[in-house]
């Protein structure tokens, strides 16, 4: 089973304060990682912050280690401070390298040779030629040596950031079970799940439009699977996106099996 998330590009339209914006896209980032889920997809909607909340999700889920190789400085990451650590599986921290270990890395050529950086102080000689960002499995001490690898374990998310609608987006991402998040949606402590299996997505709406208002706003339909309201009998006149985000994955948590 493999989770997809869908936020809007306007999940900040009502956040000006920099160092907020960049915390609640953080909240989004640590209860995706929370609950395993592997794709977050970035809709279009007619927000104008598609960018910053893709640079900012990628930061998060990069190891410690590897920020400096792939994020040069840049204003969007002026108050990455603020962001949660994920401490997810790959978010290794330091210490002594082990056989069998595995690492996310830089690889990159040096001379003949492809070396990565894993996070230790000497760099890692690769048996192979792999450049970029890869995952890595330990086959020797002294010398490091690496080879590449599939991870066994979560792993962390991708992000997609796509310049389609929500009715297209989710087309690309061709799922198997398509779930809407609405407030007008059927109880979920009352309706009949399916087996939960495959590619699975959840979608939300933006602070001032739901999922369905996004939808008639750019003249389409979608035919979701389910449409559920999954924090009934809420106090409060509105749920925040990633709040919507961290209530639904924890609901679907109880029933998932794998």
């Amino acid at each position: 089973m493999t989770w997809h998330i869908f936020i809007p590009d306007s999940l900040l339209e009502e956040t000006h304060d920099p160092k907020i914006r960049t915390y609640k896209v953080g909240q989004i980032a640590r209860a995706a990682a929370i609950f395993g889920v592997e794709v977050i997809w970035i809709y279009r909607a007619g927000g104008r912050d598609g960018r910053f909340i893709k640079t900012i999700l990628e930061y998060a889920e990069t190891p410690q280690y590897l920020r400096k190789e792939l994020f040069p400085l840049m204003p969007e990451l002026k108050h990455v401070g603020v962001i949660p650590p994920l401490r997810t599986p790959h978010h290794k921290l330091k210490s002594k390298p082990k056989i069998g270990e595995l690492r996310e890395g830089f690889a990159f050529r040096k001379g003949r040779r492809y070396y990565a950086d894993i996070g230790f102080d000497d760099l890692a000689m690769i048996e192979g030629e792999i450049e970029g960002r890869a995952t890595f499995r330990i086959v020797s001490v002294k010398p490091l040596r690496v080879i590449a690898a599939k991870p066994t374990e979560y792993w962390g998310y991708r992000v997609h950031l796509t310049r389609k609608s929500l009715a297209k987006t989710l087309k690309k991402a061709r799922l198997d079970l398509a779930i809407a998040t609405s407030r007008k949606g059927g109880d979920v402590r009352y309706i009949d799940l399916p087996k939960l299996e495959g590619e699975i997505g959840f979608v939300f709406g933006s602070p001032k439009r739901g999922v369905l208002e996004t939808l008639r706003d750019y003249n389409e339909d979608y035919p979701f699977d389910l449409i559920l309201n999954t924090i009934p009998n809420q106090k409060t006149k509105t749920v925040r996106t990633e709040e919507a985000v961290l209530a639904t994955l924890a609901v679907f948590n109880f029933i998932r099996r794998d």
